[in-house]
């Protein structure tokens, strides 16, 4: 029988690795390539998954508050009639965009609504009459809106608002020709007479025909 070959003294073979344990560090690399992740050693220390964007809580901004200004406003507009012009002067031109803002606030009751319309007439300040025109002649403004603004226009400009209240006679808004002409004949005189009286005969809506006639007896000297 042929001798072994002898081994230098002092070393150690090296350990051959076990069956079961190839086995099972082959599973894992197999699941591992099936995974996506590529081989991954068998004590490799497991990973915190790291939060995503979706888990972490977006914070509500508050509500806005309303303004001091808002607020005199709408208690000025609670009253049963329209504040006189002394209680809006001392506001001056600011409150012009919060009584055009409360008119179109569907939050605020119609009747305060109504009111803060009526004030901008008796705000002492150019852009409360620009404004009232604005609404009056703008087609996507609420027609209860645009219907107070003719009459809120009338008393803020007297005869001067003649030219546009006559515009919008003509008005694809019913609701809004009635308003114009029953404004028209709150303002009375001679010119007013010929503007209602000319457009008398081309209306062939009965209930605005009627309004124009108020507006005729109205408009009497």
């Amino acid at each position: 029988m042929p001798s072994q070959p002898s081994r230098p003294r002092g070393v150690r073979p090296s350990p051959v690795p076990s069956r079961s344990a190839s086995s099972r560090w082959l599973a894992l690399a197999g699941l591992a390539v099936l995974a996506g992740v590529g081989p991954v050693s068998e004590a490799a220390p497991a990973t915190a998954k790291a939060p995503t964007a979706a888990s972490v809580p977006v914070p509500v901004p508050p509500a806005p508050v309303p303004g001091p200004l808002r607020t005199e406003a709408l208690g000025l507009l609670s009253q049963p009639s329209v504040a006189p012009e002394a209680a809006w002067r001392r506001f001056g031109p600011e409150v012009v965009p919060v009584l055009a803002a409360l008119a179109e606030d569907t939050s605020v009751p119609d009747a305060q609504r109504m009111r803060a319309v009526t004030a901008l007439a008796r705000v002492e300040s150019p852009e409360a009459g620009q404004t009232l025109q604005a609404m009056l002649e703008d087609p996507h403004r609420p027609s209860d809106v645009r219907s107070q603004a003719a009459a809120a226009l009338g008393q803020r400009l007297g005869f001067e608002a003649v030219k546009t209240l006559q515009a919008r006679l003509e008005d694809r808004d019913l609701r809004l020709r009635e308003a114009v002409a029953q404004a028209l004949g709150r303002l009375g005189g001679q010119r007013v007479r010929e503007v209602l009286e000319e457009r008398l005969p081309l209306e062939d809506v009965p209930q605005v025909r009627e309004a124009l006639q108020q507006g005729l007896t109205l408009a009497e000297p």
